[in-house]
């Protein structure tokens, strides 16, 4: 099979650089457009084999909707976006009809697409061909742990992936402020779960907060998640309220076993990762 030239539009934001980078480390050519590059994102569309749109979510269907009907009607359109249900409906109704049409989205931040090793990369294929066969051999190749599922199966799980992670992260920070508390303060106290977590949540709030805003904002299925998520909060609170030590260990008991299996891995895993914080101080 032939390397294709793989235009990505939006090739100047961070995870559009991130992906263009990898490519070019590869001896893969790709042409890069975006709002203030000299090749145009129509004519970038136009050249490529493989048309990439790694714009800010909430523009990413009116720009699917401006440039796909230009592609060339042998390419593959692909995003690598958060959200696929919107994006990918759209290259189905704006790009011809004898295209390829494929959502990816790798499960890492810009700063992981250096190495894809042992990265998932979700796959949502609609109309595959030689240049989505390629694509998925390339992740292959980086190592990337590829799983295929559907758009609404896919946005479902961003939800809790990303959804309710997100807002955990960003409340118990806010909920630092509100208590007047300087984290510094905290880390004098700090317990290894608390430090592990605490550094998770400085990772969070050390990124672009437009991107946090669309991510919880722009996928609907949030409103279900986070809403659970707020209602559980609020059970616990009435525990406590309550002094209902045996309503919190039910609660608690609960939750345990619908984890099932997955507690004892993870009590494993996070009692390494403890040992390594430990020894990296």
């Amino acid at each position: 099979m032939n390397t294709p030239t793989i235009s990505i539009i939006g090739g100047e934001g961070k995870m559009g650089k991130a992906f263009a980078d990898l490519f070019e480390a590869r001896g893969i050519d790709v042409l890069v457009a975006d709002l203030n590059t000299k090749l145009t994102p129509e004519q970038a569309a136009k050249k490529g084999d493989i048309v990439i749109f790694s714009v800010p979510i909430s523009k990413t269907v009116a720009v699917i909707k401006e440039l796909a009907p230009s592609v060339k009607k042998s390419s593959l359109v692909a995003d690598i976006t958060s959200i696929k249900c919107p994006a990918i409906e759209a290259m189905i109704q704006h790009a011809p009809e004898s295209c390829e049409v494929h959502g990816f989205h790798p499960m890492s931040g810009p700063g992981g697409i250096t190495d894809l090793k042992k990265t998932v990369v979700v796959s949502c294929p609609v109309r595959s061909g030689k240049w989505s066969e390629w694509m998925l051999k390339f992740f292959t190749e980086e190592e990337a742990i590829i799983k295929e599922t559907t758009a609404e199966e896919h946005d479902k799980m961003m939800s809790i992936v990303q959804g309710i992670t997100h807002i955990s992260s960003i409340a118990t920070a806010m909920a630092l402020k509100e208590l007047g508390i300087n984290v510094e303060d905290t880390l004098e106290f700090s317990s290894p779960v608390y430090k592990l977590r605490l550094d998770m949540i400085g990772r969070v709030l050390s990124q672009s907060p437009q991107l946090y805003a669309e991510i919880a904002v722009e996928n609907p299925l949030n409103k279900k998640t986070i809403t659970a998520y707020h209602d559980a909060l609020k059970k616990l609170l009435k525990c406590i309220q309550k002094k209902d030590e045996s309503s919190f260990i039910q609660s608690f008991e609960q939750a345990a076993d619908h984890l099932g299996d997955f507690k004892e891995e993870a009590y494993q895993k996070t009692s390494e990762l403890i040992q390594r914080s430990k020894d990296l101080l």
